[in-house]
């Protein structure tokens, strides 16, 4: 894609998912090194795309440790919330403070890292229904085919990372599309439109299936929809990539969902309600 500008988004513009980098916190064991990121350098990545309201998801990279997620959160203020890693035995104390924080979900991370199993997805759910928050899973598309029947039946709010990396797997071709359409039918998960590794099939043969699912996913997935930017791309980062610009990453949204009430759903009105932002 050739950047280009952008138009001004709808108020309370949401980005999703995005990741903070502090050098003062160890990596989780076995862990592979990312290059710092900190909110400074991704509040003028914010200011570029015209976002005003960020999510900050807690990376594999440091596995169940979520300092420097939460710094991050507290440098958003009312504009922030955070989805942290968490272990089952986490206690009602430290569950409340988390809350009042701006933490409004754990993330599973399947397709990476060992902290965060899926046999920890039921105990998790119990202990964080009562807040209201949900489980965001980062999983393949063969674990969201064979957790499909689990999932349908989890008790809490889920949200999907970056497609459940469907494009990569033939798109709406995929069995996995089969297994997210019904989740997200019943009403009680939301997608988020990131692409993480899906970027590598820019610029190829493949794209089309990436903007084909987009699109369709547009269309078909009223209300459970969110953005994510995924800076500062540590898939690409990791597996040697060229790193996408951020300004392209929302542009493709823009693409996907090119009427204003598609727009001002998926970026503002969606995240307002699942992440529990004021309203605009």
């Amino acid at each position: 894609m050739t950047t280009r500008p952008l138009p001004v988004l709808p108020a309370g513009a949401c980005d999703c998912h995005m990741h903070v980098f502090d050098s003062r916190y160890p990596f989780a064991p076995g862990a592979q090194p990312v290059p710092p990121a900190p909110m400074e350098q991704y509040l003028a990545v914010q200011s570029l795309m015209g976002t005003t309201r960020t999510v900050v998801v807690a990376p594999s990279s440091y596995g169940l440790d979520n300092r420097s997620t939460l710094d991050g959160l507290a440098a958003l203020g009312a504009e922030g919330r955070a989805v942290v890693s968490l272990a089952p035995g986490a206690t009602d104390a430290e569950l409340a403070e988390l809350h009042a924080a701006g933490v409004r979900g754990v993330r599973l991370n399947l397709a990476r890292g060992q902290s965060t199993p899926f046999d920890t997805l039921a105990p998790i759910a119990r202990r964080i229904a009562p807040l209201g928050w949900h489980v965001q899973l980062m999983l393949t598309p063969q674990q969201l085919v064979a957790h499909g029947d689990a999932l349908a039946v989890v008790g809490v709010s889920l949200v999907i990372d970056h497609m459940a990396r469907i494009p990569q797997d033939g798109g709406v071709d995929s069995p996995a599309y089969t297994v997210l359409r019904r989740l997200v039918d019943a009403g009680n998960t939301w997608v988020k439109l990131s692409l993480a590794s899906s970027a590598q099939l820019l610029g190829t043969s493949r794209e089309e299936v990436l903007h084909t699912l987009g699109r369709q996913l547009v269309v078909s997935s009223t209300g459970r929809l969110v953005w994510g930017s995924d800076w500062p791309h540590v898939l690409s980062t990791l597996e040697g990539t060229p790193q996408p610009a951020d300004e392209d990453m929302l542009a493709l949204l823009l693409d996907w969902a090119s009427a204003e009430a598609q727009r001002r759903e998926i970026l503002a009105d969606t995240p307002a309600a699942l992440y529990g932002f004021a309203a605009v």
